[in-house]
């Protein structure tokens, strides 16, 4: 072999030494990093309307406006604090809550939350842990613990427990179809309703929810994510905002009643002229 043949064989050889490690290369360069808890600074704004009623009222439209804003703390913490104005059954509620959690996006969401709301008559703080988990299409989510209701009379007030459960399916990536219901202190309701993304960043809702004290509510609204990228509604909700914790006490009525027993708590409905009401209706 001739010192020419020799050394062209030396030099492709040395060469593939290079080129062959490259497509393993390449193909390492693209592996997905893992998601964060949260994808970046985003937010939600809700403009919600409708009809509801209960037993000390015979329907009145019911508006309010929600919001919500996430900031991701590193790549595996979120915090994200919620607003809400409602006004309906004459009453005008007001309130905010905040998250703090850690959020796998294919997997799951753990934290705490914890709220304040004003409805007059009446005010609640609750507090406790907050869950969702995911399966392909199917969430569920709840949120429970302690809440301490402060009324004005101090008739049924105090301090007692709550849950709050959803479970959606999403038929498509941007229709989200979901059932749940809560129990605060002995009030119980269910509720039904969908969320579909028809536009970057643009969803419509319509739900209604059924429960104590012949409590109905009809509602419609639009929302508008920002700060994120374009993304599907199933996205949006586990990558983005978890839910504005607000709407929990919807339907939720004190009775300040001064008839009520001597141990301070509730003796349920009453028509006597002496009692007086006041309902949570974040929607």
């Amino acid at each position: 072999m001739s010192f020419k043949t020799s050394l062209m064989s030396a030099s492709s050889a040395l060469a593939l030494t290079w080129i062959v490690p490259a497509p393993v290369a390449l193909a390492a360069d693209v592996v997905n990093e893992p998601l964060c808890a949260v994808s970046g600074v985003n937010g939600k704004i809700e403009a919600i309307g409708g009809y509801s009623e209960n037993d000390d009222e015979s329907g009145n439209a019911l508006i309010s406006g929600l919001g919500s804003l996430s900031i991701p703390l590193g790549c595996d913490f979120g915090f994200q604090a919620d607003v809400g104005v409602i006004d309906e059954l004459d009453v005008t509620t007001y309130g905010g809550a905040v998250h703090l959690f850690t959020r796998d996006p294919d997997s799951y969401l753990f934290g705490v939350t914890g709220g304040y709301f004003d409805a007059g008559d009446a005010n609640l703080w609750a507090v406790g842990p907050e869950a969702e988990l995911y399966f392909g299409q199917f969430t569920l989510q709840a949120w429970g613990g302690y809440v301490d209701i402060d009324a004005d009379d101090d008739a049924g007030g105090g301090g007692d427990g709550f849950i709050d459960v959803d479970a959606s399916y999403y038929a498509t990536d941007d229709l989200r179809l979901y059932v749940g219901g809560n129990i605060l202190a002995d009030q119980e309701f269910l509720r039904a309703g969908l969320e579909y993304q028809f536009a970057d960043a643009m969803t419509a809702s319509f739900g209604a929810k059924i429960g104590e004290n012949d409590y109905v509510g009809i509602t419609g609204g639009l929302s508008f994510y920002f700060g994120s990228d374009d993304k599907s509604l199933i996205r949006r909700h586990r990558e983005d905002d978890p839910p504005n914790r607000t709407k929990t006490f919807v339907g939720f009525k004190v009775k300040n009643d001064k008839n009520s027993s001597a141990d301070g708590t509730s003796t349920g409905t009453s028509t006597s002229t002496s009692t007086s009401t006041s309902t949570f209706n974040p929607s």
